[in-house]
């Protein structure tokens, strides 16, 4: 054990890409045709791959960190079952109000299964281990200003409807809404989205490409570097689901949706150095990103103020240059210390 300890020590990002990479694209590639047969019952597998990127992180800092536990467990086990009863009625309304599936006991089983998972990373923020809690503790102990977060929630939102109106200002396309009247109708369904996405692409996604290899490929590259190789690697994750599986689209759709990727993985790595590596501020820019993307169409007035807004932060930054090394988002050796968790 001690051998794989140094050895994951060494090759960090390796060990996260590849283990990532190979737990999720075995699981869909097996899985999903399964599903897509009509057996409804694997769902939890997948997404078991789509957590993944959370899962290994959450692994590898308890394995590269093993320090004896901290603290009581009780704090973990109470938000353990509070996510969890919370994640299973999100994703059962997700299922039902939004994905208009019937309302039936398979479909709550499959809901109150797959919550499990939002509910284990979740409650690993409170983990006795100290690599663990040390790796997610930006969850709930934020840094920089609040302006950001609210920045992280409204950023790409308004670039795409401002883009929007733009683009139908000089007759270059109608913007999609449904009205531009606030809708109760609409809004419900943005709210249940936008609480989904938090179960899934924040606790999922976010605790490993941002909170696991950032701050790793930040200690070797700068911060446009680090963000273009992260957004390559996490555009190229998708690959399972975009090729033939749930989120199956054209190979020119898919081209487009990965230089998307590319661009905004910029602004999600400039917030979250503006943050000092916040968790917390990304979680919040992924959800708004995906519910976004679920009532906007992409307009050539959104493109051209999302690449002016990169092209200024980037300068504004200077994200060409790569930050000390004692920065709070470059990855240290040697953790803080940390107060043990109360019971």
């Amino acid at each position: 054990m001690s051998r794989l300890v140094e050895t994951l020590k060494r090759h960090q990002l390796l060990a996260y890409f590849g283990l990532t990479y190979l737990f999720t694209w075995v699981l869909e590639f097996i899985v999903q045709p399964l599903y897509l047969g009509g057996q409804k019952w694997v769902a939890p597998l997948i997404t078991l791959g789509i957590f993944a990127p959370a899962l290994v992180s959450i692994g590898l800092s308890a394995l590269i960190k093993p320090q004896p536990r901290q603290g009581s467990r009780k704090p973990a086990m109470r938000v353990f079952f509070t996510v969890w009863s919370l994640a299973s009625l999100i994703i059962i309304a997700n299922l039902t109000l939004i994905q208009r599936m019937d309302l039936t006991p398979r479909l709550v089983i499959v809901g109150v299964i797959t919550a499990l998972l939002p509910a284990f990373v979740a409650s690993s923020i409170f983990s006795t281990i100290p690599g663990v809690r040390d790796h997610l503790r930006t969850y709930i102990h934020p840094r920089g200003s609040f302006a950001y977060y609210l920045l992280a929630l409204f950023v790409l939102p308004a670039i795409w409807l401002v883009g929007n109106l733009l683009s139908r200002a000089f007759g270059m396309g109608a913007p999609f809404f449904r009205s531009p009247v606030v809708d109760l109708k609409l809004l419900g369904s943005a709210t249940v989205m936008f609480l989904y996405n938090v179960a899934y692409s924040s606790l999922s996604e976010e605790p490993g490409w941002r909170g696991f290899a950032l701050p790793r490929l930040q200690a070797k590259a700068s911060p446009l570097v680090a963000s273009l190789i992260l957004g390559g690697l996490w555009a190229f994750w998708h690959v399972p689901l975009k090729f033939g599986g749930l989120d199956a689209a054209s190979p020119s759709d898919i081209l487009v949706e990965w230089i998307l990727i590319l661009l905004v993985n910029i602004i999600f790595t400039w917030l979250f150095n503006r943050t000092q590596g916040s968790i917390l501020v990304t979680a919040l820019l992924h959800p708004a990103m995906n519910v976004m993307g679920s009532f906007l169409n992409a307009t050539l007035g959104a493109l051209v103020l999302l690449f002016a807004f990169i092209i200024f932060i980037i300068v504004r930054d200077k994200m060409w240059r790569k930050l000390p090394a004692e920065y709070p988002a470059v990855y240290q050796e040697r953790a803080p210390d940390l107060p043990p968790v109360a019971s």
